[in-house]
């Protein structure tokens, strides 16, 4: 089975505090030296200091989600998982394959690289005035990505929980029948058709009164009728 992963990250920005997400004594919890001089030196100046360090976050949360899947030892240190380089928003993202719930994506993230110890992760983040979501992927092309975000009205963790892992089905449903959800030993999902665990990594995230999902599947080996695929693991 190949080394593959992905992780996705949503931040839902009615449930920030601006005030204590600009105290040093907050933010250093999660932005390096480098993060903060880095604010200083990208020209991005539709980006507010507080979305900056939640955008940041959700790279971080998305990086550690991938990342944990293939280190199962690995223990999440927001300062440790570092963004080396951020872009303003462009349409380089134009091959990611997203579902906005409010509109159709317009292809302009924000990107950029993530490192952590000989890791080496891209990231396209996604900012509207109410949220903030961000996918990772080991490929700058962000090639067989697929990656969501929707809004739902009930947001208790059960109801949140819930909605997300439906929001995904429902975009798998077309490839696959008989589709559940199970949680691996060390937390991430794992999905099945038909009884049988799919080699196709996928992510949730949810917050407040948002959901999203990641994953990797290559449609092209999926409908070509001239190779067999075994997407079971």
């Amino acid at each position: 089975m190949c080394l593959i992963s992905t992780g996705n990250d949503i931040v839902a920005l009615d449930l920030t505090d601006i005030k204590r997400t600009e105290q040093g004594r907050f933010y250093t919890q999660i932005l390096s030296n480098s993060e903060q001089k880095l604010y200083q030196q990208v020209s991005c100046p539709q980006l507010p200091f507080n979305q900056y360090v939640w955008l940041l976050w959700s790279a971080k949360e998305s990086a550690y989600k991938y990342l944990k899947r293939l280190t199962p030892e690995l223990v999440f240190s927001p300062t440790q998982i570092i963004i080396q380089s951020l872009k303003a928003p462009n349409r380089s993202g134009n091959d990611v394959n997203v579902t906005l719930w409010e509109s159709t994506c317009d292809g302009e993230f924000y990107s950029g690289t993530i490192v952590h110890l000989s890791s080496t992760l891209y990231f396209r983040s996604k900012t509207s005035a109410s949220w903030i979501a961000t996918v990772v992927d080991q490929n700058e092309s962000f090639k067989n990505i697929y990656w969501g975000v929707k809004s739902i009205t009930e947001n208790s963790v059960e109801s949140q929980s819930a909605e997300a892992r439906y929001f995904l089905i429902d975009k798998l449903r077309p490839y696959f029948n008989d589709l559940h959800f199970k949680k691996s030993l060390i937390g991430y999902p794992v999905i099945f058709n038909n009884g049988n665990e799919l080699n196709i990594p996928v992510s949730i995230a949810h917050h407040g009164n948002y959901v999203s999902y990641s994953f990797v599947l290559d449609q092209a080996k999926l409908l070509s009728d001239n190779c067999e695929v075994d997407w079971t693991a």
